[in-house]
């Protein structure tokens, strides 16, 4: 559980950085996109659950 608060964390102060240094942002700039990248990191943490 910490390990991903502290990716959420990571992930909002990573996209705060490159709005105030108006960097190009690492993430897909589409709702579709964004959706796309929840979907994985979703899948990514549900497959860790999961013991075969």
């Amino acid at each position: 559980m910490n390990v991903m608060l502290a990716g959420s964390v990571l992930g909002l102060l990573v996209g705060a950085v490159c709005r105030w240094f108006d960097l190009p942002s690492p993430t897909p700039p589409t709702p579709t996109g964004a959706a796309m990248v929840v979907a994985m990191t979703l899948g990514f943490v549900v497959a860790g659950q999961i013991s075969l």
